[in-house]
C-alpha cells in the first residue's frame, strides 16, 4: 500500500482536497513559482535519495528517471508516494513547515500535523547524534529553540554559564569541546567547540532522539 502527500506554499489553498484533486492531474493553476518549494525539494532528496523514485512532479533532479507530464511544475508543488512505514514520514510536517509549506494528506483530508499521522506510519527509530555549523551569534538561538523542542526551561541562568565557555575550544581536540546538559524530555547534552580564530562553531547534539526531533535539530542548524 502506499500513502501520498502533498506540499505547497502555506496558505495557498482555500480548499486542500480540490487543489490535491487537480495536482493528481498536474492542473497547477493558481500555485506560482517559488522557491521555497525547490529549496524544500532539494532537502528531501539530499536527506532520502531514495526518494527519487517516490516524488513528482518531474524535474532534472530526478537523474534517473524519463521525463513523462508536464516538466515545468517543480517550482509550484511538491508530491509523494509513500509505501506505508517509510521511515522519514512522520518528519516531513516539521520539515515543510521550516521551509515554509503547507503538508496535505489526501488520505484523511486534511493540512498534516504530526499528531495526525497514520499509525502505521509512526517512526521509532532512535537518532544518537545531530551534528552542525552555527555562526557564534546564533549559539544562544539554537540552545532556546532546542530547549522547546524538549520542554526544558532555558532561562538566564544558562546564558550566564555560556559565557567565555568557547575561548578554549578546539573542535580538533578530543577533549576541546564544552558541554552542556539541557535536562528536558529527552535529555541531550550540547557539546560546542570553536577552532581558533574562527566566526563559525561545531554543533554536536547528543541523546536518544526520535527522528521527528532530530529532523527538527537538523533543520534548525541548517537554516541559521
Amino acid at each position: 500500500m502506499s500513502y501520498d502527500l502533498y506540499f505547497w506554499p502555506s496558505g495557498a489553498a482555500e480548499n486542500p482536497g480540490r487543489l490535491a484533486n487537480r495536482l493528481a492531474d498536474e492542473k497547477a493553476d493558481g500555485l506560482v513559482s517559488n522557491e521555497r518549494v525547490l529549496a524544500f525539494r532539494a532537502e528531501l532528496l539530499r536527506r532520502w535519495p531514495d526518494l527519487v523514485d517516490m516524488i513528482a512532479p518531474w524535474h532534472h533532479d530526478l537523474v534517473g528517471r524519463q521525463p513523462w507530464g508536464r516538466t515545468d511544475l517543480a517550482d509550484r508543488y511538491l508530491g509523494v508516494t509513500l509505501r506505508y512505514g517509510w521511515e522519514g514520514t512522520s518528519a516531513l510536517p516539521f520539515l515543510a513547515g521550516a521551509y515554509g509549506l503547507d503538508s496535505y494528506d489526501p488520505q484523511s483530508d486534511q493540512l498534516l500535523t504530526p499528531s495526525s499521522l497514520p499509525a502505521d506510519s509512526k517512526v521509532h527509530d532512535d537518532v544518537a547524534q545531530v551534528e552542525g555549523w552555527v555562526a557564534e551569534e546564533h549559539v544562544v538561538q539554537v540552545l532556546r529553540r532546542i530547549s522547546t523542542y524538549i520542554g526544558y526551561a532555558y532561562d538566564d541562568l544558562d546564558e550566564t554559564a555560556l559565557i567565555g565557555a568557547l575561548d578554549d575550544t578546539s573542535d580538533d581536540a578530543v577533549d576541546g569541546w564544552f558541554e552542556y546538559p539541557l535536562a528536558g524530555t529527552p535529555p541531550l547534552v550540547i557539546r560546542l567547540a570553536q577552532p581558533p580564530g574562527s566566526a563559525v562553531v561545531s554543533v554536536h547534539i547528543e541523546g536518544t532522539m526520535d527522528l521527528v526531533l532530530a529532523t527538527r535539530i537538523e533543520t534548525l542548524l541548517d537554516l541559521l
